[in-house]
């Protein structure tokens, strides 16, 4: 086809090709049969596995979670006992790989939790057994057990690392996990090298139940994609990582948070959220979801949280009083009601964050932490029933271009 003839239109998220319509962003396209999490985004509702998940946020642990997406039901007493004590066994890293976290300590975090993760894969026997049965095409139940027990290895290293980082970042040693400790526990004695206290404790085991799955963005396809190849699992979530770390992914709590110290007083708020419906304002971060058209549940549910930490310990920047005001002020505002735009996730949870000491550069890692579980859990599903991934492009460029030499090409 020629260039001169070439039309292109986009209505919405559809590209009108040549080809035919392409579906920009595949927003909304369907590409796996799954049962792990389902979201209703009209009426504001998240289901893991079935559970609605203000039950799963207000009943549950972490650890019940991952018992939950990676086994498909809630573990009893016994179940979930040995699930800690197989988390709290795995959670040391390879030497190799502590050094390779240590030659990072100057990097972004995610870029270190990206090559340490890789790097782990190369030295777990059981990551390396499986990758060589699903290369000769083998994925009965010994390979399938095998592959929730390296699942498993990944939800427990993956705070380590994230924990190591820190540490050599700030040019001190790391501080070795405590099988005592559970899950969140354990992340915030590492990261701090301190007893955690128990309301920060129960801020983070929160928020990584809240983000522990969410369907298909873009981390989870990427996941999919690299699981599709029959790649090993430690590289399906490096490379998840590396898709997480894009701006349009992760980072929006952060960004969120840096608003709020910017704006400084909740009084300016009501005019900030008013200068925002104008064309060339401002971009209220937090605000909107791809998917939700109603206020994200997660959302309602951490704002209790971020009430009670603050109510414990303070709010000296006001950044409770400011996302509440700016909260008010969008739920009242015509323009916001009429696009459905609502406070996410990301609206409230930097705050916690950042009251407790963690530096913004490990908002995202703390996401990784949480994910990986469902990134997994996603992957083993579609191995199922694996087929590769191998979309088309509409091509528009010229046919048959006559070569010129080198030394004759102006």
């Amino acid at each position: 086809m020629s260039e001169q003839t070439v039309s292109i239109r986009t209505t919405g998220k559809v590209i009108q090709s040549p080809c035919g319509p392409i579906v920009h962003g595949l927003e909304d396209v369907l590409v796996k049969i799954t049962s792990i999490s389902d979201i209703d985004g009209r009426a504001g509702k998240l289901w893991y596995r079935g559970y609605r998940i203000e039950d799963l946020a207000e009943n549950s642990t972490y650890e019940e979670v991952v018992y939950l997406l990676l086994y498909g039901k809630l573990p009893n007493v016994k179940e979930l006992e040995d699930l800690k004590r197989r988390l709290a066994a795995n959670r040391d890293l390879n030497p190799a790989t502590i050094e390779v976290v240590r030659s990072l300590a100057k990097a972004h975090p995610m870029f270190a939790l990206e090559a340490a993760v890789a790097a782990e894969g190369a030295f777990d026997e059981d990551n390396l057994k499986l990758a060589e049965a699903l290369r000769a095409g083998r994925y009965k139940q010994e390979e399938k057990d095998l592959a929730l027990k390296i699942a498993e290895k990944l939800v427990a290293k993956l705070p380590t690392i994230v924990a190591y980082h820190y540490r050599f970042s700030r040019g001190l040693e790391p501080v070795r996990p405590r099988a005592d400790l559970s899950h969140s526990a354990n992340f915030l004695y590492m990261f701090f090298g301190k007893e955690p206290d128990p309301l920060a404790t129960r801020a983070i085991d929160l928020y990584l139940i809240l983000h522990a799955d969410h369907e298909i963005p873009a981390s989870t396809f990427t996941a999919l994609v690299i699981g599709a190849t029959l790649s090993d699992l430690y590289s399906v979530i490096a490379g998840a990582i590396g898709a997480l770390k894009g701006p349009l992914h992760g980072g929006a709590n952060e960004a969120a948070v840096k608003s709020y110290l910017e704006i400084g007083d909740p009084a300016k708020t009501k005019d900030l959220v008013e200068a925002a419906t104008k064309p060339g304002g401002p971009r209220l971060m937090g605000v909107g979801h791809r998917v939700y058209k109603a206020y994200d549940p997660r959302a309602k549910i951490f704002k209790k949280l971020v009430e009670d930490y603050t109510a414990k310990f303070g709010d000296p920047q006001k950044l409770y009083a400011i996302a509440s005001g700016i909260e008010q002020a969008v739920l009242s505002h015509e323009y916001f009601q009429q696009r459905k735009l609502y406070p996410n996730v990301d609206f409230w949870s930097g705050i916690v964050f950042y009251y407790m000491g963690i530096p913004y550069d490990y908002f995202t890692p703390l996401f990784a932490m949480s994910r990986v579980v469902g990134w997994t859990a996603h992957v083993l599903e579609y191995w199922e029933n694996n087929r590769l991934f191998r979309p088309r492009a509409c091509y528009v460029g010229p046919h048959d271009q006559q070569y010129i030499p080198l030394n004759s090409r102006t």
